[in-house]
């Protein structure tokens, strides 16, 4: 259960720590926000990419160990934003290193709860869903306090959190069981089910879910911080976006888990983040802790559901990974587009109101997807 954590926790640091220091990042380097976008939309589109490689490597070598190579490279993703306070191209190199990392360890984790949790699946898919949740909001809501302490230094708060990824790389050498051999592999590979109408219909909930999530974490500080919050405050929405997404992950898998029509509790979050978002985009002086802490219930609660899905779909770890394979490869593509063109929006309207709404339409279509998403005759 503690390396189940460790692993879970590392997913997403290296996506949302960027986030406090955005704005400043676009001013140390001169950068466009459209290309600082390609720092968290790089290691999303590598998400989808390179998700359908996953089971192939822990066919070949096996679950435990690719698991804890993804670790390993997460650590050198993180050692390398050390020295990136001049360089774009270094932030690059870090961001392709640890979407890699993401992109392999991400699919795995269905297959690896199924495994060593088929007693106690909905237990294990809440304990994967919040400290999923709780990595993402402990890196916005910690990053600008540790760059304080740095004297300032951005690339110091983006690196140090690969000391998180190497507790995670020792536990996973120290306390995982060794793989089988390859002439007695356990992990069996299965084709991806290209086949299902109902793995599409999911697949498309996890992009959109992935691209309103993402485009939100990259842009939530930015946006606040252009409405007129200072970069504490906006960092502070920011954190109550992430932190009150632990809410939502911790009961949201756990009411779909047990409703009978799962499909109408999807339907019925995903239309509250969409009036949220529109709140935010128009509306940002209203009530903004509040509505930033429901939305980072729905939206985190949604995402962690997504992530569960695989597990309440499928009978077995390799179809868990398969799904999960399938879901991660296109709707990570579509997640790590979403954020370049929410910069890109930003950038030619000089505004966040029309790229946000056009979040709220992304998170719309889930909605309608919900409608389609109908309980399988065995849950």
């Amino acid at each position: 259960m503690l390396v189940l954590i460790l692993i879970s926790i590392n997913l997403r640091p290296a996506l949302t720590s960027v986030a406090p220091v955005m704005e400043q990042i676009v001013a140390d380097l001169s950068l466009s926000r459209a290309s600082a976008g390609l720092i968290t939309t790089i290691p999303v589109l590598l998400m989808g990419f390179l998700a359908p490689i996953a089971p192939l490597l822990a066919r070949r070598w096996g679950q435990e160990r690719i698991l804890t190579g993804s670790m390993a490279l997460l650590v050198v993703a993180f050692s390398i934003r050390y020295f990136s306070q001049y360089s774009f191209t270094l932030l690059l190199v870090s961001a392709f290193i640890a979407g890699m990392a993401i992109a392999i360890a991400g699919p795995l984790m269905s297959g690896f709860i199924k495994q060593y949790f088929a007693r106690q699946i909905t237990v294990a898919i809440t304990i994967y869903s919040v400290s999923i949740s709780l990595g993402a909001s402990l890196a916005v809501a910690l990053t600008i306090p540790i760059i304080k302490i740095n004297s300032d230094h951005w690339e110091r708060g983006l690196a140090a959190w690969g000391l998180l990824a190497l507790v995670a790389f020792l536990a996973l050498l120290i306390f995982m069981p060794k793989s089988t051999s390859s002439h007695q592999p356990v992990y069996q590979y299965q084709k991806l089910p290209f086949h299902s109408l109902r793995a599409w219909l999911l697949t498309a909930f996890f992009a959109a879910q992935s691209g309103v999530f993402y485009a939100l974490s990259t842009w939530l500080v930015a946006h606040f911080q252009q409405a007129g919050f200072d970069n504490i405050k906006a960092s502070m929405l920011a954190s109550a976006f992430m932190a009150s997404g632990i809410v939502g992950a911790l009961t949201l898998p756990l009411l779909a888990a047990r409703v009978t029509k799962r499909n109408r509790l999807i339907g019925g979050v995903t239309m509250t983040s969409t009036l949220l978002i529109l709140s935010i985009a128009w509306l940002p002086q209203w009530h903004p802790i509040v509505v930033v802490s429901l939305l980072g219930i729905s939206t985190s609660g949604t995402f962690a559901l997504a992530l569960a899905l695989p597990v309440m779909e499928s009978s077995s770890p390799q179809s868990a990974s398969q799904l999960s394979s399938m879901m991660s490869s296109f709707g990570y593509i579509v997640g790590g587009i979403t954020p370049a063109l929410v910069g890109i929006g930003r950038d030619v309207t000089d505004s966040f109101q029309w790229p946000l709404t056009f979040l709220s339409a992304l998170s719309f279509s889930m909605v309608i997807i919900a409608l389609f998403l109908r309980n399988k005759p065995s849950d």
